[in-house]
């Protein structure tokens, strides 16, 4: 079949360019220890073993994923979930959907997705239902401390979060869609992007989003108002103009973030993560920059990330720690199709990887990122071209560019 024909010759392709694609290539990784004042950074290489998507995987025929809206790692067992968006593909990708078929390929996926370590297909489910508003437009995923699902939206009336049980079981919903008063509404979102149950306090720090611009709390039981904040701290102000990312007309000037001083509001909080020392660290993707934060909102510092940076979507597009408990390597995946590798507690790039294109291993439209408990990442590719899951498998350390 051809599309199974076309997998077998990627992987074939990928197999044979492993080395190609062997990341951040500078001192070869072994157990010595490091030489005094030596930076040791993680190494990682594409896998293209993962996810295990040859043959016949779903009941009649194979799946086909539209644009990804994001992935998590469940921290339980390191499984892998993806959301995506069935309505993103076209007629000519889901030959198999129609009424009658046309072809033994392809139907759309379940719009959320389960798979093992290994990269096997677990379990699936997702869309409208009983009792809960479903998304417009899926946007971002996460697996809590209680194993629980929480999915959000980025449709213009997706004012909601939603939270399920891994089987899909709807258990809550937060906000109502087009309920929206603003950046001050304390039961309602607007476009919220990303999510994380902090297990300490059991509270939700929510980015929202594409439309608010702001840090909103929520009780992670009951899903009650507890706090938010804007950018530095600060008290969220959608008055504010966006910064214009990049020229829309001929002839309009083009304006980036490299600016003093620079801007006091978020433009798109995009990424949310709270480590395990109490830090809430927040991807303002269209400013070029992550912001870190108390769990009660004080602003503590801020890293900008090729400032002057023109591309549309910026370069704090997602987050995620490294595994250790310490949680020393902070993971940024930028518009620039790179994913850089920062000191977390510094702040400072040590390294990145990846460039944009379409071959095994390289990076187009990567929306987000989630990293197991091995150190292994996964990107999730949103766009129409796009669409693909990709694992990066640790291995072990190397030497910082540079040092």
């Amino acid at each position: 079949m051809l599309f199974q024909m076309n997998w077998k010759l990627v992987c074939g392709i990928a197999a044979a360019t492993v080395a190609a694609f062997t990341f951040l290539q500078v001192a070869p990784a072994t157990a010595a220890a490091p030489a005094k004042g030596e930076v040791r950074i993680p190494k990682f290489e594409y896998d293209p073993s993962w996810p295990k998507l040859t043959g016949h995987f779903g009941e009649h025929g194979d799946w086909i994923f539209g644009a990804l809206g994001g992935i998590a790692v469940d921290p339980s067992n390191d499984h892998v979930w993806l959301i995506q968006r069935p309505y993103t593909l076209d007629a000519a990708e889901t030959l198999a959907a129609q009424n009658p078929p046309l072809d033994d390929c392809c139907k759309p996926a379940p719009r959320v997705m389960e798979f093992d370590a290994e990269g096997t297909y677990v379990n699936g489910w997702g869309g409208p239902g009983k009792g809960y508003d479903w998304p417009e437009i899926e946007h971002g995923i996460k697996i809590d401390y209680r194993g629980n699902v929480w999915i959000g939206g980025s449709g213009k009336k997706d004012d909601q979060l939603l939270e399920f049980t891994r089987s899909g079981k709807f258990l809550m919903q937060i906000g109502h869609p087009g309920h929206t008063t603003g950046e001050n509404d304390h039961e309602n979102m607007n476009t919220p992007s990303c999510t994380f149950l902090y297990s300490k306090t059991n509270e939700l720090f929510v980015s929202d989003g594409y439309i608010n611009r702001r840090v909103v709390v929520f009780d992670g039981n009951t899903g009650k108002f507890k706090r938010m904040w804007g950018a530095y701290g600060k008290p969220p102000d959608d008055n504010v103009p966006r910064i214009l990312r990049f020229p829309l007309t001929a002839g309009i000037p083009v304006q980036t973030v490299a600016q003093n001083p620079p801007p006091q509001q978020f433009n798109l909080p995009h990424a949310i993560r709270v480590s395990n020392d109490g830090l809430v660290y927040v991807g303002d993707r269209s400013n070029n920059r992550v912001q870190v934060f108390h769990i009660d909102g004080t602003f503590v510092k801020e890293v900008f990330l090729r400032r002057d940076f023109f591309g549309p979507v910026g370069t704090a597009v997602d987050l995620d720690f490294s595994p250790d408990k310490s949680q020393q390597f902070l993971y940024v995946m930028s518009g620039d199709e790179k994913l850089r590798i920062l000191n977390r507690e510094s702040l400072q790039v040590l390294g990145e990887f990846g460039h944009l294109g379409h071959f095994p291993g390289e990076f187009f439209h990567t929306h987000a990122i989630a990293v197991d408990s091995k150190g292994n990442i996964y990107t999730a590719e949103a766009g129409t071209l796009g669409r693909r899951v990709t694992k990066f498998a640790f291995k072990g350390f190397v030497t910082a560019p540079g040092e």
